[in-house]
């Protein structure tokens, strides 16, 4: 007798005996355990999106006070002046300034004729000389003009190595014994594209006449342009003001400049 089967997803017919052999279908889970599942993973989500709130918040907090800080590092020192030390021209004997041959801002070499001069008295050299830029620089004044006396050793001419020039600012002690050697200082002001970097060279025990009259608590703070900034500097005139900020988290150990005057 010839025997055949025939199967189906749920039960097994057998010819040769007719039996039925009956499949369990997969059982469906407790609807209360379905429901607990989606409440883990709606408190899984939640817990996530929390973290990366309180991530984000904590990142934005660090940068605030990062900046704080920063501000706090950085001191105002004041308003500096541009100073540079003067070179004269003039005559050791008293003289008519005959006439001026070079102007206000105009560069000079050393040994450039400045003017043309006629001494009062006679004496052993020649009453007309020539005076000549004992230095390379730039023409500050004309303190003596054509068809005017100067006295004996009065300037005629002053200039000023542009090279040399520093920004001067008078700082009170309080606020000084903040600062160190070397520190960085900052500078911004008319005739500069942005800030500047500087360093804190030195300071001087007294103020000299161009500048802000200080009190007797402070002292003045002589800052030196970095070389990269030497090029724009130079370019400025003496007797200009500027603002000035001091990193004191820089030159750590360094001499503390109100011991250094």
């Amino acid at each position: 007798m010839t025997m055949s089967a025939t199967t189906d997803s749920t039960r097994t017919f057998d010819d040769s005996s007719t039996k039925v052999i009956q499949r369990p279908e997969p059982a469906a889970p407790p609807p209360e355990r379905r429901g607990r599942g989606r409440a883990v993973l709606r408190v899984m989500r939640t817990g996530l999106v929390v973290l990366i709130l309180v991530t984000v918040a904590g990142a934005g907090g660090a940068h605030v006070v990062r900046q704080r800080l920063a501000e706090q590092n950085m001191v105002d020192a004041g308003t500096a002046v541009l100073t540079a030390q003067p070179i004269t021209a003039g005559s050791a004997d008293a003289a008519v300034v005959t006439e001026v041959l070079t102007t206000e801002r105009t560069s000079v070499a050393a040994g450039a004729v400045l003017a043309t001069i006629t001494l009062t008295a006679d004496g052993e050299g020649p009453r007309v000389q020539k005076l000549r830029a004992p230095a390379a620089g730039v023409i500050t004044r004309i303190d003596v003009a054509a068809g005017q006396v100067a006295r004996a050793g009065e300037p005629i001419v002053t200039l000023y190595d542009p090279a040399k020039v520093a920004f001067a600012v008078d700082v009170p002690l309080e606020k000084l014994r903040r600062f160190r050697l070397g520190m960085t200082a900052y500078v911004t002001g008319p005739g500069l594209p942005g800030r500047i970097t500087t360093t804190l060279e030195k300071v001087e025990p007294k103020v000299d006449a161009g500048r802000v009259a200080g009190g007797a608590d402070e002292l003045t703070v002589v800052l030196k342009p970095d070389p990269a900034a030497r090029a724009t500097v130079r370019t400025l005139v003496p007797g200009l003001r500027f603002a000035v900020v001091v990193d004191t988290t820089t030159a750590v150990g360094s001499t503390p400049a109100v011991n250094s005057a």
